[in-house]
């Protein structure tokens, strides 16, 4: 996914390793970073689990800009549980070059990764491309979540931006098992047409993976949460190889967006890690 190198690219790699410290919390063992990525130092805020450490992928610059390409590489040894997120909106900036962001989690065994990336917000002319592949093993679990906005709303700019790509490859031992894709051209094809967002501001993906699990209560209790909700729709689909769920849904607005969000990923959170539900500023 890398763009062809131009005066203006900006080339950015933030390479995390995570392992399981003497005390059995989950700590860093080695990172490099650098501009315009940074991540926190571990926070521990998960009060049902007190070695899960919480860290934050922080952008000073507020967005990606044309040309931009960055990396992310997280890998977590064995027994430890991450929780990974950014600091706000990734705003997708105008012009000629696209730009790109890559993320790649490798994850331990027995070891858990909850990735809560916040919403991508192409700008009008912009074009983006985003890359997201998770290794497990038997005994991995992640829970991932993205999602798109349909550009800067309050600026009068739905479905201004050139392309939108996203793509999230799942491997399980080493091997590709599941692929999930999203590609919004508004140029080729209207977005808010039937059979796309239809009519929608808001679509998002949140990925269960966890091989060995029997998620057939919890796909059942996704589609009623959706069903319940005014202004949301969605459906959760089995992964292949029964290595987890893929639930794909579509909002009118924000806030609802968010909610619904933090309504899945505690079920989840429930169903495949028995833990409560997870309230944080982060």
């Amino acid at each position: 996914m890398s763009l062809p190198r131009t005066d203006s690219t900006t080339r950015s790699l933030l390479d995390c390793v995570l392992v399981r410290g003497r005390t059995g919390r989950t700590r860093i063992a080695s990172v490099h970073q650098q501009f315009p990525q940074r991540i926190t130092v571990p926070m521990y805020a998960d009060p049902e689990n007190a070695s899960a450490a919480f860290l934050c992928i922080q952008n000073p610059t507020g967005g990606v800009f044309p040309g931009d390409d960055l990396v992310t590489r997280i890998t977590t040894g064995d027994d430890t549980h991450l929780y990974l997120t950014s600091q706000s909106a990734t705003q997708v900036f105008a012009g000629d070059d696209g730009a790109s962001q890559t993320t790649t989690i490798e994850i331990g065994a027995r070891s858990v990764v909850e990735f809560d990336s916040k919403t991508v917000i192409p700008h009008a002319e912009s074009d983006y491309r985003q890359v997201t592949e998770v290794s497990v093993g038997d005994s991995s679990v992640y829970l991932g979540w993205e999602a798109f906005a349909s550009g800067r709303i309050g600026h009068g700019e739905r479905f201004a931006y050139r392309s939108l790509t996203a793509r999230s490859d799942i491997l399980l031992g080493g091997r590709l098992t599941a692929r999930d894709t999203v590609r919004l051209a508004p140029l080729e094809n209207d977005p808010r047409g039937p059979g796309v967002l239809g009519g929608h501001d808001y679509v998002a993906t949140m990925l269960i993976v966890a091989p060995g699990h029997d998620l057939s209560e919890l796909a059942r209790d996704v589609h009623a949460a959706l069903d319940a909700t005014d202004g949301v729709s969605g459906a959760a689909s089995a992964l292949p190889d029964e290595v987890g769920l893929s639930v794909r849904l579509l909002a009118h607005r924000a806030p609802l967006l968010h909610r619904v969000h933090q309504e899945l990923r505690n079920m989840a959170r429930r169903s495949v890690l028995r833990l409560g539900p997870l309230e944080t500023r982060m």
